[in-house]
Formats: C-alpha cells, sequence, structure tokens
C-alpha cells in the first residue's frame, strides 16, 4: 500500500512536472481576467521559460502583450503560435489579433484586410467586435453600420459590438437610435471606457453638457489599453473642453 502512495505521489510530481508551463499559463490568464495585467505578463515569461506553451495559450500571451503596447514582442509570440497551432480555427483567432498589431501599426487598410478573410471563414464575437470598430475607425460610415447590424444579430448580448453600432447609428446621423442603445448598455455597466465618452460627447453636442461630463468622468475610471482607439489623455482633454464650455 505505502509503494503504491509511493508511486501515484511520484507520477502526480511528474505530471506537473511536465505540464507546468500550461498551468503557469492558466494562472496568468486568470490574472489577466482580474485586471493584474503585469502579473499575468510575469507569469507567461515564466512558463515560457520553463516549458513548451500550448499555442492557444501563446495567442492569450500575444494579445496581453499587444494590449500592452509592446507591439514587436507580440508580433514574435503571435508568429510563433500561428505556426505551432494545428486546428484551423485557431489559427484564424491568431491571425485576427495580428490583424489588430498591423492596424496600430498605423496599416488599418491591411488590419481591415486581414479581419474580412478571418469573418469570412469564422465568426466569432470578437471578430465581429474589432472588424466593425475597423470600419468605424475608417471612417466608412455605411459600411460600419450595416456590418455593426450583423454583428449585432450574431451577438446582441456582447456590449462592445453593441457600442460599435451605437457609435455607427451616431455617425450616421441617427442620434435617438444611438441614445436608445447606449442607455441600455450603461445599464450592464461596462467595464471599458467606450460607450461612457462617446455616448457623453454625444450629450455634450446635443447641449447636454452636464451629463456629457458625468460620463466622460466615468469612462476615466474605466480602463484603457494600447488597443484602445483614444488614449486615456485624449479623454481627459474632450472631458476639459466640455468643462470650459459650461463655464
Amino acid at each position: 500500500m505505502k509503494f503504491w502512495l509511493c508511486l501515484i505521489i511520484a507520477i502526480v510530481f511528474v505530471l506537473i512536472l511536465i505540464k507546468r508551463a500550461g498551468i503557469l499559463a492558466f494562472f496568468a490568464t486568470v490574472k489577466f481576467t482580474k485586471g493584474e495585467t503585469a502579473e499575468a505578463i510575469r507569469l507567461f515569461e515564466k512558463a515560457a521559460k520553463i516549458g513548451k506553451l500550448p499555442a492557444g495559450s501563446k495567442m492569450t500571451y500575444g494579445y496581453i502583450l499587444l494590449r500592452e503596447g509592446e507591439t514587436e514582442k507580440a508580433r514574435a509570440v503571435l508568429k510563433e503560435a500561428s505556426m505551432e497551432a494545428q486546428k484551423p480555427d485557431l489559427k484564424r483567432q491568431i491571425k485576427s489579433i495580428f490583424a489588430l498589431s498591423v492596424w496600430k501599426d498605423g496599416d488599418l487598410d491591411s488590419a481591415i484586410e486581414m479581419m474580412e478573410e478571418v469573418i469570412g471563414e469564422f465568426k466569432i464575437s470578437t471578430v465581429y467586435q474589432n472588424l466593425g470598430l475597423m470600419y468605424i475607425v475608417k471612417g466608412d460610415k455605411e459600411k460600419a453600420l450595416k456590418f455593426n447590424l450583423e454583428a449585432y444579430d450574431y451577438n446582441p448580448d456582447d456590449l462592445v459590438i453593441a457600442d460599435n453600432l451605437a457609435e455607427s447609428y451616431a455617425l450616421c446621423g441617427d442620434e435617438e437610435k444611438a441614445k436608445e442603445l447606449y442607455e441600455a448598455i450603461l445599464e450592464e455597466n461596462p467595464g471599458f471606457p467606450e460607450p461612457y465618452y462617446n455616448y457623453g460627447q454625444l450629450l455634450a453636442k446635443e447641449g447636454d453638457k452636464e451629463r456629457g461630463v458625468e460620463l466622460i468622468q466615468k469612462a476615466l475610471e474605466k480602463r484603457f489599453s494600447f488597443l484602445s482607439v483614444k488614449t486615456k489623455e485624449d479623454v481627459e482633454k474632450l472631458l476639459e473642453q466640455i468643462k470650459n464650455d459650461l463655464l
């Protein structure tokens, strides 16, 4: 009995050693979801040193690096993940994240082309989120509205998709639909800044500057990243401009 117990413990210990990189990557992902980005990166770096990360974990690691503005390092990790990924859908997911790095490097058209290739074969909410936003940034209002309506039909519960649609309505001059959707989004207390400053800016333009200021101030409490369309500094400047108009 004692021999078998020792054997089981030894086997478990060996399995932990073999899988330790994957275990660390799991905890790194948990840290990231809690907003502990620096700790997530530290754990991913440690995991990469002690063992071979699965392609899916490398994809997550690359995405986190990209959010933090470490573009070159993110690209290197994502390229490795793409070469090692066995499943076509995982390769497409990695490609969609790589497209974000292309966008942030200043080549929006190529990023859109890559995203369109992905969405043609593989429809998931994150691709709808990012391509819908890219159409908005590009300034193609009608295409953005059409695509974001499709995205909203695909997943009406996704708050990023809903924000993209609300912004598309506003850009196309349908402020009432935009406001109705923004109100529904804010009821869910989203953890990202875009709906707050987008809606705040819309209200301020319509004359409701006090509520606009309130919403934009709330946006500044949320988590910005390298992938945000506006930086925290941009939003602070916007807030200052609207406050000055109130004087």
